[in-house]
């Protein structure tokens, strides 16, 4: 006599496992989400702080001034004339004697799509030495005489929680990133 050995699954255990699935996906989808969001955010963050070492970098090879254009450009003569908004995060070599500014890092502005967004940018202009100072200015080193020492404003609306990032310059010389949230993030 043969005894028959049933192989395979029983409609109860395919049900069972079909529902733990549509819980795991339920879950983990909204989470990945956030994780792409905040890598995007972690991401373009980094490019802007790229973009102030190359600036300093570029200023201290050539001794002479460089400027990291942002979207809140100071006057129309001098170094704000060389940026404009669409140039925000582009790192320009400003020759003496008032030559044609040249490109030496892409603008950062024209890769950012919703939901990343930049609140604020300003134009740091670094010299010779070094240190970073806040468009025409050229006495006080960048943040020791304002208040807010952000260079940039990164938000994600995509993000409810530790959706911003500020990219400050300490003393026109040390980079500091900085994260929050903000319910202005749209």
């Amino acid at each position: 006599m043969r005894v028959r050995s049933d192989s395979g699954f029983t409609l109860v255990e395919l049900m069972i496992t079909l529902a733990v699935a549509v819980i795991l996906v339920t879950v983990a989808i909204p989470s990945f989400r956030d994780t792409l969001a905040r890598n995007e955010l972690i991401t373009t963050t980094n490019a802007w702080v790229a973009a102030i070492n190359a600036a300093r970098a570029e200023a201290v090879k050539r001794n002479q001034s460089v400027a990291l254009c942002g979207e809140d450009n100071a006057p129309s003569s001098g170094i704000g004339s060389n940026c404009t908004a669409a140039l925000a995060g582009e790192v320009r070599y400003l020759p003496r004697g008032g030559g044609a500014a040249e490109t030496l890092h892409p603008a950062l502005a024209a890769s950012i799509e919703q939901p990343l967004q930049i609140l604020s940018s300003t134009i740091v202009r670094f010299r010779g030495d070094g240190l970073g100072y806040l468009g025409e200015n050229v006495l006080t080193p960048y943040n020791t005489a304002s208040g807010d020492p952000s260079v940039v404003v990164l938000c994600n609306s995509a993000l409810s929680a530790d959706n911003v990032r500020s990219v400050a310059l300490i003393a026109g010389s040390t980079v500091q990133v900085a994260t929050s949230t903000r319910v202005d993030c749209k």
